[in-house]
């Protein structure tokens, strides 16, 4: 009896270790709740409604609506989540003693942003953050990645700054199946349109003081950090020395300062989404004309060599060498940047050669030649 009570104690005691040891613990909490957003847990709890301070579990999937989500990790990472978006937390292990751990996350549709934390810092192997399309392999930095309907990636590097406007660069790659690109300088951006593809290689967004604030995760030092909550903490306290009872003091609006530090804090909008539209225009826009760049400068190299017209085209990068010799050995030699584009008007004693086009661009050459 005692070898069976024994048995049953032990299978007990096992069984409630495990239980112990597999219950999810909060491994962060929404530090923004604005519109409709909704959670749904790893348990089966589905469409969990997100609210401010609401606990945060690995193998959580959010999912915006009209609503915008800030999340803030034991860590201190932090991720900004815009509407219409969905973000899968996929794991989240974290020693707050070493200040070590590992991390996985994936956007799957709209715009995340990311702030690096400790786990970045001092186990950047163990961080994953990916999409449908791409794998980012974080250095310690910011970054904001969008994600459209067919899961195409575009991805923007930001610089990580504090509270006292101190700001540092790290470095990210940005991998497909196909190849990666590094990027490591702030407002780099590249796109990925499948996992087969490589990513565009890297242009550098021309943003002004606006937008760079916008994009920006701004984290608070810890020093203000603890001084809003013991300013917290002694409100609470001066309230509690309150006669409720008393006549003069019912007339005092309690919650006033409280709204006016809300309000305050909602003024900056961090998850502005005409913002976003304006940064992914401009992006798309110079990706546009970097792919047309590329596919000039393949047009181009075909028309090196000899053509129809008697034009030789010589690519000594970074010029183009242009020229033409008639019959009575008149000559035209024209050294061309090509990081311009041109089209060039000939007239060479019977020859005419019109629209001769070079690169993308609109600077017209026009030349009279005769004996």
């Amino acid at each position: 009896m005692r070898l069976i009570s024994f048995i049953i104690g032990f299978i007990v005691l096992t069984l409630t270790t495990l239980v112990t040891s597999n219950s999810l613990a909060s491994i962060g909490e929404v530090s923004i709740s604005t519109g409709s957003a909704v959670i749904d847990r790893q348990d089966g709890d589905k469409d969990v409604t997100v609210e401010k301070e609401l606990d945060v579990f690995s193998y959580d999937t959010v999912k915006t609506g009209n609503g915008k989500v800030g999340i803030n990790f034991i860590d201190d990472t932090r991720v900004d989540i815009t509407e219409h978006s969905k973000l899968v937390i996929d794991e989240f292990v974290y020693d707050p003693n070493t200040k070590t751990g590992s991390l996985s996350l994936k956007a799957t549709l709209g715009t995340v942003r990311y702030a690096s934390g400790q786990i970045a810092k001092n186990s950047k192997q163990n961080v994953k953050i990916s999409t449908p399309t791409a794998t980012i392999a974080v250095r310690g930095t910011d970054f904001a990645m969008t994600v459209n309907e067919i899961g195409g990636s575009t991805i923007v590097l930001l610089p990580s700054c504090d509270g006292n406007g101190f700001c540092y660069v790290g470095e990210i790659e940005v991998q497909t199946d196909a190849g990666y690109v590094i990027m490591n300088q702030a407002f780099q951006a590249t796109q990925v349109d499948t996992t087969e593809s490589k990513p565009l290689k890297p242009v550098l967004l021309e943003l002004d003081m606006d937008m760079i604030n916008n994009l920006l995760i701004v984290s608070q030092p810890k020093e203000i950090e603890t001084a809003v909550e013991e300013e917290k903490k002694q409100a609470v306290a001066n309230a509690l020395d309150i006669d409720f009872l008393k006549f003069d003091d019912l007339e005092v609006d309690m919650l006033d300062n409280e709204e006016e530090l809300d309000s305050a804090a909602l003024d900056i909008d961090f998850l502005d989404t005409d913002f976003l539209v304006d940064i992914l225009a401009q992006l798309n826009k110079q990706l546009a004309l970097q792919m047309r760049s590329e596919f000039d400068k393949g047009k181009d190299k075909k028309k090196t060599g000899k053509d129809e017209f008697g034009v030789i085209l010589l690519d000594e990068e970074p010029e183009w060498v242009w020229m033409r010799e008639d019959e009575g050995g008149n000559n035209i030699v024209l050294r061309l940047n090509q990081e311009n584009g041109y089209f060039i008007n000939v007239t060479q004693g019977d020859m005419e050669i019109t629209d001769y086009q070079l690169g993308d661009g609109d600077n017209y050459i026009t030349i009279y030649q005769n004996q």
